[in-house]
């Protein structure tokens, strides 16, 4: 109390005697912000966001009830704001404001879509940051395969493309697959990758790329992918009240 006492007097004395901060106008009032910068001597406090990153994390933290051990806990609100990124929020307070309980922030590494890569670097990301499903696999034997020469052996379109792969110990003509569809790691790992569309090109050196192509539709499949795993893992805390869900 003293401290906040000391502090309301200094800001007191910063006012300078008689010196209006404060108006009144049609029935709503208004501060001068030249001549203050009012703050609340005792305000509400909150606690840092406590943070994990996976939504089995935020889950477990959810069920154990670990900071409001009560038999009728104050309900929170579980907000998906994106793929990669899970809130949970309290109730609004006396002064119209949420405390941030915990969030959940997917650690993942991003395929570095629209960029050229030559073709060793290429498999590798394909490898290693798409699941081996649907075309994955063609993408990678394809990328694997080229062979550019002074650059004839590449024709394009503007849809499709074609180039000269070494099957054997020949030589053969082979269409690229595109669009191509794939499921790279955009998402939380706890529930499953949305598939989309994608446009693989190849360079008249040989390099290669991927371009998104669906627009981001994958974005709002993920959300509900990820609303409908934390739906099924807390269900009985939705059922209480204790739980609400939107995305």
């Amino acid at each position: 109390m003293e401290e906040n006492l000391k502090a309301a007097l200094e800001y007191a004395v910063d006012l300078r005697d008689g010196q209006k901060v404060i108006y009144d106008e049609e029935g709503k009032t208004y501060y001068d912000s030249n001549k203050a910068s009012l703050r609340e001597v005792d305000p509400i406090k909150y606690a840092k966001t406590l943070t994990t990153k996976s939504l089995s994390g935020l889950v477990d933290y959810l069920k154990s009830k670990f900071d409001d051990q009560v038999a009728d806990p104050e309900p929170l609100l579980i907000h998906v704001e994106g793929p990669t990124i899970v809130n949970v929020y309290s109730k609004l307070d006396e002064d119209r404001r949420r405390e941030s309980i915990i969030a959940a922030t997917a650690s993942l590494e991003s395929f570095p879509y629209g960029r050229w890569q030559d073709s060793e670097d290429f498999i590798i990301n394909v490898l290693s940051l798409i699941k081996r499903e649907l075309d994955a696999d063609i993408i990678r034997e394809c990328a694997s395969q080229i062979r550019i020469e002074g650059g004839a052996d590449l024709s394009d379109n503007g849809v499709s493309q074609t180039v000269t792969v070494k099957e054997g110990a020949t030589l053969k003509r082979a269409e690229v697959p595109s669009p191509a569809d794939l499921k790279p790691y955009r998402t939380f790992l706890e529930v499953d990758q949305p598939a989309s569309p994608f446009v693989f090109r190849i360079n008249k050196r040989g390099d290669c790329a991927l371009f998104e192509a669906d627009g981001g539709i994958w974005k709002h499949e993920a959300m509900t992918n990820v609303k409908e795993y934390l739906e099924g893992e807390l269900s009985e805390e939705i059922q209480a009240g204790y739980l609400t869900i939107i995305a």
